[in-house]
């Protein structure tokens, strides 16, 4: 319980509106400095980036070196031969890498993007399950504050011993369900911490928000619709890398006959490809990579639609969760108040039943911890609305 008070009181005070941004700001500086997933992008981005450099090189020489093992055993010892790639061989590899990249970025920006989210989330989901476990262990003190209150009454005489034995059955009751938040609230601490890759709250506690920059806007393009535009155009490039395969080039040679005796010396020329005989292999694989693209095109409209689809529902469940939270903070929280402390002063007085009076602890408990759990709807569904719109995206730029 101890660090449940912790949490609520050292990393930020959680009202009913929502946590301080600059509290957000620790989980997710933390996130990015801390989590092993995020480590692992920056070297797969690192990759990409490095196979895009190679690609832009010429290509690699071709060497043959055949001694002979007897006389007139090879009609030449040494040959080098270098393409030139005038067939825009080099330009269609280029193409093809800067594609490759594209997509790998995007499915990072993606990866990224879902992760801080799920932290964000789960910070939140602890947060308020810390505040409902203190809820509940406010009702315990409650319950036994009644009970102490109603043995002096059975006391004087001024109740039944049957209202005793109602106030320690309810005291039980509230305790096991004290329990009960606390282990939950004990579970979502475990989810925090999976979520953040294995960091104590302490170290979020501590966290230098100075060295997470603030991103750049959120893309407008949706990252789903990103990753398969990306792919389109990795397939298209496949396909132009094909094309380029079937078509002439032009390389330069050196080649020497022998390393001893006559015709040592190096002869320098041309050489033509002419990669027409293929049989129609080459053909298959276009025809291939082409109705792979046409695919990819549908797939791009389908993830168009289904994202459409989300937001609208992200955005619908959004508005639902707010009118539900405001209704319990403005109406029915208050109302709930206003019960218990009315049913104190029955109490007190012997004007109200041991029934009436547990009845309404109860419902003040139960409205406390509902109005705790509209709230931490409302913000999992801005999470959700977040994320959807990339939101989070842009802290790729911060560790690159």
């Amino acid at each position: 319980m101890k660090r449940i008070l912790w949490l609520i009181t050292g990393v930020g005070v959680i009202s009913l509106t929502g946590a301080q941004p600059d509290v957000e700001s620790q989980v997710l500086a933390t996130v990015l400095a801390r989590h092993p997933q995020v480590r692992a992008l920056r070297m797969e981005l690192e990759s990409a980036r490095r196979l895009e450099r190679g690609a832009n090189l010429p290509h690699a020489p071709i060497v043959l070196l055949s001694p002979e093992l007897t006389t007139g055993g090879v009609g030449e010892q040494f040959l080098l031969q270098q393409p030139l790639e005038l067939n825009g061989a080099r330009q269609a590899r280029v193409r093809l890498a800067r594609a490759e990249y594209a997509l790998v970025r995007a499915q990072a920006e993606l990866e990224l993007n879902d992760l801080l989210a799920d932290a964000l989330a789960a910070y939140h989901e602890y947060a308020y399950r810390a505040q409902i476990a203190t809820v509940a262990q406010e009702a315990l003190q409650l319950a036994e504050q009644t009970r102490e209150k109603i043995r002096l009454q059975v006391e004087v005489g001024a109740r039944a011993g049957i209202d005793l034995i109602q106030a320690d059955i309810e005291r039980e009751r509230v305790r096991q369900h004290a329990a009960l938040r606390q282990a939950e609230a004990a579970a979502a601490l475990e989810r925090l911490r999976a979520a953040l890759g294995g960091v104590s709250l302490d170290e979020v506690a501590t966290a230098d928000t100075r060295a997470t920059p603030t991103p750049s806007l959120s893309p407008d393009t949706p990252l789903a619709v990103r990753i398969e535009q990306a792919r389109l155009q990795a397939a298209q490039a496949q396909a132009q890398q094909i094309r380029v395969e079937g078509l002439p080039d032009l390389g330069v040679q050196v080649r020497i006959e022998r390393f001893r005796d006559a015709r040592t010396r190096p002869a320098f020329g041309l050489s033509v490809s002419l990669p027409f005989l293929d049989y129609g292999a080459r053909q298959q694989q276009l025809r291939a990579q082409q109705q792979r693209a046409e695919a990819q095109q549908q797939r791009l409209l389908a993830a168009r639609v289904r994202y459409e689809g989300e937001r609208a529902a992200a955005q619908q469940r959004y508005e639902q969760a707010r009118a539900r939270a405001e209704a319990y903070q403005q109406r029915i929280l208050p109302q709930a108040e206003q019960l218990v402390q009315a049913t104190q002063t029955g109490l007190e007085v012997g004007q109200i039943s041991i029934l009436q009076l547990l009845e309404a602890q109860r419902t003040a408990r139960q409205v406390r911890e509902e109005t705790l759990l509209a709230t931490l709807e409302l913000k999992l569904a801005e999470i959700e609305l977040r994320r959807l719109r990339g939101e989070f995206a842009p802290y790729l730029e911060v560790f690159q």
